[in-house]
């Protein structure tokens, strides 16, 4: 459950992501026929969640913690609606797998399974469909290290001397897990997170649009003028030409945190793996930490190699 993106792997192995908002409805058939999926959960007020929600009571919850904050049940439950679980009737027995940033693990690991395990959620949707979810374990990892059980679950990370440095950049954040590759066993003094990742990218084409034009386009609108020109408010904004100079500047302060923080063993990185919705974006600049290190995952898993790993936890768990 990213800031920016909600990614779900669900029990079929099939994916889906969305953005992470969600808008109560009074979910009234005027006659147009809209497509829009309307949830409800526990017989609460009806609610979009992710593209179609919009409006002005759009809620994006920002805080950590977000698995243990009620706020954030309807992105949930959107993410259990779209795994594909329950759909045959029965009741889904879940082993849910989630993370959380690494600085936050300890305190969140601890308020999240308070609050979903053991709890059953009845998701109705207003066209009449029933689902009923019972959370029976929740397994949490630090961020970054659902992508390392990933790329050891698909031999990208090879047993040699040196670091594997895993580098999640996030909406938010940028988590860094550091792998001792002769034996696979996370170095705690070396992994760490960066206040910095593509919000920052976004505000920032936010702020050169409004300089630009006068008007400040919501976030979802600069997220999409990040990569190419949109039409908004009748002119062509945003597009490469804007966002490349932001771009390179984000790059940059995440590429001073990682030397400040890994000194003098960046001559021992022999896998410099950049994973999350972000790297992407900014993912092949950072191979001046370590030139010839780079590990390159498959354009289709990079935003989900976290939520794979996540999966591949869960499913360890329940053996």
């Amino acid at each position: 459950m990213g800031y920016g993106d909600t990614k779900v792997v669900g029990p079929d192995s099939g994916r889906a992501k969305f953005p992470s908002r969600w808008a109560a409805t009074e979910a009234k058939n005027w006659g147009i026929g809209g497509s829009s999926t309307i949830l409800t959960i526990n017989d609460s007020d009806p609610f979009f969640f992710g593209d179609d929600a919009t409006g002005a009571g759009v809620r994006e919850p920002q805080g950590d913690g977000r698995l243990s904050d009620p706020d954030s049940l309807p992105l949930l439950a959107g993410a259990l609606w779209m795994s594909g679980a329950g759909k045959d009737g029965n009741k889904a027995d879940i082993v849910l797998g989630s993370g959380t940033p690494l600085g936050t693990f300890e305190h969140e690991l601890n308020a999240a399974k308070e609050y979903l395990q053991g709890k059953e959620f009845t998701i109705k949707s207003v066209s009449g469909e029933t689902r009923t979810f019972n959370i029976t374990k929740l397994i949490m990892r630090p961020q970054g290290v659902g992508a390392a059980l990933y790329l050891l679950d698909k031999g990208m990370l090879k047993a040699q001397y040196g670091y594997g440095v895993v580098v999640d950049i996030g909406s938010r954040t940028t988590d860094v897990l550091t792998v001792n590759l002769k034996n696979m066993e996370p170095v705690v003094e070396m992994s760490f997170s960066i206040q910095a990742g593509v919000g920052d990218l976004v505000s920032g084409i936010s702020k050169a649009i409004a300089k630009e034009t006068g008007f400040i386009v919501p976030n979802d609108v600069a997220r999409e003028a990040i990569s190419q020109t949109v039409l908004f408010k009748q002119r062509e904004v945003g597009g490469p030409k804007v966002s490349e100079p932001i771009m390179a500047n984000l790059a940059n302060r995440i590429l001073d945190k990682l030397r400040e923080n890994l000194r003098e063993e960046l001559d021992r990185i022999t896998a410099l793996i950049p994973v999350g919705g972000g790297s992407s974006l900014i993912g092949d600049r950072l191979e001046k930490l370590a030139p010839g290190a780079m590990v390159k995952i498959p354009q289709e898993d990079i935003q989900f190699a976290n939520a794979l790993g996540y999966k591949d936890a869960a499913a360890r768990s329940s053996n």
